[in-house]
């Protein structure tokens, strides 16, 4: 079972950034920005998993992996979840 929370995990964080490519109409449009400057938050979302993934993983190493796996990926699907 463990494998397969892990490959759901796995797909859903590595996909992600694609997701959000997609997504820049709909973004700018709602932020009222141009295409241009929406498009930046991919940049800067994707910045952001490669500065904070080494970090997690340092503040996590003590604990059990399997409560820091379900803790993480709890905590992105909170994040990510429509209708907040």
């Amino acid at each position: 079972m463990l494998l397969v929370v892990l490959a759901c995990a796995v797909t859903a964080l590595a996909t992600s950034e694609f997701m959000l490519a997609g997504l820049v109409p709909d973004i700018a449009a709602d932020l009222g920005v141009t295409p241009l400057a929406a498009g930046s938050l991919t940049s800067a979302f994707a910045v952001g998993m490669v500065l904070g993934a080494p970090l997690t993983a340092l503040a996590a190493r003590r604990l059990p992996p399997r409560l820091a796996l379900c803790g993480f990926l709890a905590a992105f699907v909170a994040a990510t979840s429509p209708g907040r």
